[in-house]
């Protein structure tokens, strides 16, 4: 039997990360901004995200992105379906380029590639089983049959 429903999953969020990204078109979903998140350089924030990547059709759940930039352009986007770019940006003197997203909404090949993967995650319904009656007029035997035993029924 197939059931409608997911297993839970083992892992508490997906251990990719923005380098494992970079240059990928990307549907990501922002799920929930969180704030006060230990880590081993103390309290941080994070927002936590679902993500497709459409280069590699593989999907990752709980993705937290700490970088800033990162969560700043995903932040006013909760609930919503952002299609963008994973790249980096320019470095500061002394830093590291930050990982940031590039709009993919003004590709159309983009939005064609991401609006077809959704559309296969859509699941058509079933098809209607309906009985139409002969339409010759005739009644077969198997009918006549039928119909014999639903009289005899209701004569009862």
């Amino acid at each position: 039997m197939v059931t409608p429903f997911a297993a839970p999953s083992s892992m508490e969020g997906s251990s990719v990360r923005p380098a494992d990204l970079n240059g990928h078109l990307l549907i990501i979903k922002p799920i929930e901004y969180k704030t006060g998140i230990a880590t081993q350089l103390g309290t941080a924030e994070a927002i936590e995200v679902d993500l497709v990547d459409l280069d590699t059709n593989e999907e990752h759940k709980s993705v937290l992105f700490f970088n800033i930039a990162l969560r700043n352009a995903l932040k006013p986007n909760i609930g919503k379906q952002v299609l963008a770019r994973i790249g980096q940006g320019t470095a500061k003197p002394g830093k590291s380029a930050p990982w940031i997203l590039v709009n993919a909404t003004d590709n159309q090949a983009d939005i064609d590639k991401a609006t077809a993967y959704l559309a296969g995650q859509v699941q058509a319904p079933a098809p209607a089983t309906t009985t139409t009656a002969p339409t010759s007029g005739a009644v077969t035997p198997e009918i006549a049959a039928l119909l014999a035993q639903l009289g005899a029924q209701q004569v009862k």
